[in-house]
């Protein structure tokens, strides 16, 4: 059986401000970067909206119709913005943090990148070509 002692000293809870990630250029592109999430949101609803259109039959009238709208347009635009941001940081970041070693030496992290970015490239192309 054991026994705890209750201390009678408050504990120290550092105060953390709304604005904490306003201070340094790291957080504030930390924050952008998490934020593109928000716009992934948006077109996961509108390949939803896409599949419902599909599935009722009205997908060349109504979703091609929505998807005209300047706005879908202007938000669908932000969208390739956001996940090209986070695509660049990603593929700039992972080889950083993987270890891959070929003959006893670790792989430069530029070389792992550029690989990424050859692969997105190959399947890119790839897939412009099937549609």
């Amino acid at each position: 059986m054991t026994t705890t002692v209750a201390s009678k000293r408050k504990k120290y809870v550092r105060e953390v401000k709304a604005t904490w990630w306003k201070k340094l250029d790291f957080y504030k592109f930390y924050v952008l970067r998490e934020s593109t999430s928000v716009p992934t949101v948006w077109f996961c609803l509108e390949l939803f909206y896409g599949l419902i259109c599909l599935t009722n039959g009205t997908f060349g009238t109504t979703f091609v119709a929505f998807l005209q709208n300047p706005v879908v347009v202007i938000l669908n635009i932000i969208t390739l913005g956001a996940a090209l941001l986070h695509s660049f940081t990603f593929f700039n970041m992972a080889p950083q943090m993987m270890n891959v070693i070929v003959k006893n030496e670790r792989l430069d992290a530029k070389l792992v990148s550029r690989i990424f970015w050859g692969v997105t490239a190959v399947v890119s192309i790839i897939a412009l070509i099937l549609v």
